[in-house]
């Protein structure tokens, strides 16, 4: 990307970025031939077609002012363009990265779930007043509020500004929540003891069933491995001969319903 006729005396405070990024729309076989176009042709940006706000401050990208058929090579519809602001500044300044975060409060539907939200950017760069940017530890957006949810969530929210001169190269960041349908598993988990001794203790049953919700397609084979049942033989309850079974490890991604049984007995025999 080149930009021509750089407006005199605004020092950027950043480095110009050197990639756009491009939310296109089109049809599916016009997206894959623009795909296969990749590496893309040089676009150019030209100062004087573009808008300025805040006494040429900052400068407003338009895919209407920019050519990006020469990139492409077809014709498409451009959604959204990030970065869609430039800011530049005569001050000189202070710049950091910050953790962006999204203040939010989901709900699914009953038998839906929802996957930890991806962020996308996570960190943005800021950058002004020195003694203002050093107060700055965190972006916030702003808030996501989403009740029965039952599909998944792809949507962008703006950055809330802690102050008109705190300046970034992006306006917002992209959230995306994968939701779907829960399914009921049943797995059969052999229960060790954690407590060692010099006695032997044998475990009966030795191994429990362990029922678990988790979303659909979200849970592979190789998640079995995660499942650790335990119990402690010093903590045997003396009349019953028995110990109570808990899971010290799981998968990130699973609901426990229950542990059956969630006792075993135990024998302890000397070597």
């Amino acid at each position: 990307m080149v930009f021509k006729n750089l407006p005199q005396n605004k020092k950027p405070l950043i480095q110009i970025p050197e990639n756009l990024y491009v939310d296109a729309k089109a049809s599916g076989l016009k997206l894959l031939m623009i795909l296969l176009s990749e590496p893309y042709k040089q676009v150019e940006i030209d100062f004087n077609t573009l808008k300025s706000v805040n006494k040429n401050q900052n400068y407003i990208l338009s895919s209407s002012h920019i050519n990006f058929t020469g990139s492409f090579k077809f014709e498409t519809q451009i959604k959204h363009i990030s970065p869609d602001t430039l800011y530049f500044s005569t001050k000189t300044g202070y710049q950091k990265i910050v953790p962006v975060k999204v203040p939010m409060h989901l709900k699914c539907l009953e038998g839906y779930a929802h996957q930890k939200p991806v962020i996308n950017p996570a960190f943005i760069t800021i950058w002004g007043d020195t003694a203002l940017i050093q107060a700055v530890d965190t972006i916030y957006t702003q808030p996501l509020t989403l009740n029965n949810m039952a599909q998944s969530v792809n949507t962008n929210l703006e950055f809330i500004k802690p102050s008109e001169n705190v300046y970034s190269t992006l306006n917002e960041t992209n959230v995306f929540i994968e939701v779907g349908k829960l399914i009921e598993q049943t797995l059969t988990v052999p229960v060790s003891n954690i407590y060692r001794s010099s006695l032997q203790v044998n475990i009966f049953p030795a191994k429990v069933k362990v029922k678990f919700t988790s979303l659909q397609n979200s849970f592979n084979a190789g998640d079995t491995s995660l499942f650790k049942a335990t119990i402690n033989s010093s903590r045997i309850n003396k009349v019953t001969k028995k110990c109570p079974v808990s899971l010290s490890t799981v998968p990130g991604n699973v609901n426990i319903m229950g542990i059956e049984p969630n006792e075993v007995e135990i024998l302890i025999l000397k070597k």
